[in-house]
């Protein structure tokens, strides 16, 4: 009877031991489930933080490029302010060539008329070659004047204005 009863005993060990087994590999599942877990978490963050780093990177492309960009136009925009500058400089060497002319002219002009006043007393016929030869002298001058304009004009027409901002950029877009 006590074997009976020892035996019982020691099979209910067995099962509670079995149990206790059981569970044991349980949690060792649940904590290995976990662990998973948490490394796909990890492997999505780390993918989520290349990402953001793409996006970081581009924006400062982007930065880079803009500023660039920024540069360009205003080296550009020197460019045409140092253009325009030189043009009016050369604009006021020809004005000033033009003055220093005429000044000489009216010296010439000043000299002949002194030249004249010498020549009265000795005679008349003299008097009347100096008047013909101002008033060829006045052609003459109108003659310059003319042409200085007519250059001046075509200067002008030669040049062409510098190109808006937004036509350029119409031009551009329509060529693509």
């Amino acid at each position: 009877h006590r074997d009976k009863k020892r035996d019982k005993e020691k099979i209910k060990e067995k099962e509670k031991a079995k149990e206790k087994e059981k569970d044991r590999d349980k949690e060792k599942d649940r904590d290995r489930d976990k662990d998973r877990e948490r490394e796909r978490d990890k492997e999505r963050n780390r993918e989520k933080d290349k990402e953001r780093d793409k996006e970081r990177s581009k924006d400062r492309e982007r930065a880079r490029d803009k500023d660039r960009d920024r540069d360009k136009d205003k080296d550009r925009d020197k460019e045409k302010e140092k253009d325009k500058d030189k043009e009016k400089d050369k604009e006021v060497v020809d004005q000033n060539k033009e003055k220093e002319d005429t000044e000489k002219e009216g010296e010439k002009d000043r000299e002949k008329i002194k030249d004249k006043e010498g020549d009265k007393d000795k005679g008349g016929d003299k008097e009347k070659d100096r008047d013909k030869e101002k008033e060829k002298d006045g052609d003459k001058e109108k003659e310059r004047e003319k042409e200085r304009d007519d250059k001046k004009k075509k200067d002008k027409r030669s040049r062409t204005p510098p190109r808006s901002y937004s036509s350029s950029r119409r031009s551009r877009s329509s060529s693509r």
